[in-house]
């Protein structure tokens, strides 16, 4: 589903989504759309269970064709919200519901199942009920700043089809110690490039090592990192 709209595999942005999301054993898309976040994770080897949810039938079809490894269901999101009151940082929600209209160019229509405005008021008033850790995609504005006011936020500019947006990233948990993947650690293309370069100049002068020595420092390392 390349060209879903609104959907997140866009080059800087998925970057920066995957760098906020923290370890977790269970992974949640609750308007999954084309899953583009969920495939990346998958790609990079993530070890989490993925369930993915969307209203809208044609779509949750094609996302059961796509993603054999995953449960897909078509439930309303915040009736799916409501089910994992009890989850626990375990549990990692990733959002990306259809944007408030008045935060569209021209207001335009983009999907078959929309949201008005009370709609996400229900739906953030079911998040912020949640114990486990969420991210939020919108747009900056007032009505989801007042409602995820304390949310550590991340401003992100995209670009969709000659049109910026300045979006932001809410988020109910601290920066994460680890992630769920780090294959792209980095704050743009020159970052991840300096980071893989340390990574791979450290790993060859350890093996370069007499075993013995590799084997020392690498304990030493586990031990002080464990």
């Amino acid at each position: 589903m390349k060209n879903y709209p609104g959907q997140k595999k866009i080059y800087g942005l998925y970057h920066k989504i995957i760098n906020q999301i923290p370890k977790h054993q269970n992974y949640y898309e609750v308007f999954a759309g084309s899953g583009a976040i969920a495939a990346l994770l998958i790609e990079k080897n993530s070890s989490a269970k993925f369930y993915l949810n969307d209203i809208d039938g044609s779509v949750t079809d094609k996302l059961s064709c796509t993603f054999r490894q995953a449960k897909v269901s078509k439930i309303d999101a915040t009736k799916l919200l409501n089910k994992l009151m009890a989850a626990d940082t375990d549990t990692f929600i990733f959002m990306d519901p259809p944007y408030l209209h008045s935060t569209r160019p021209n207001n335009t229509k983009l999907y078959k199942h929309e949201m008005t405005d009370y709609d996400h008021k229900q739906l953030l008033s079911s998040v912020l009920q949640l114990d486990c850790n969420v991210m939020i995609v919108h747009p900056v504005c007032e009505l989801y700043d007042t409602w995820l006011k304390g949310w550590r936020k991340v401003l992100i500019k995209v670009r969709y089809h000659n049109k910026m947006s300045l979006e932001c990233l809410y988020m109910n948990y601290d920066l994460p110690e680890q992630l769920q993947v780090d294959a792209f650690l980095g704050t743009d293309c020159w970052d991840r490039q300096r980071i893989k370069r340390k990574a791979t100049s450290l790993v060859n002068k350890l093996i370069a090592l007499p075993e013995l020595e590799r084997n020392y420092i690498i304990r030493r390392v586990q031990e002080n990192f464990a």
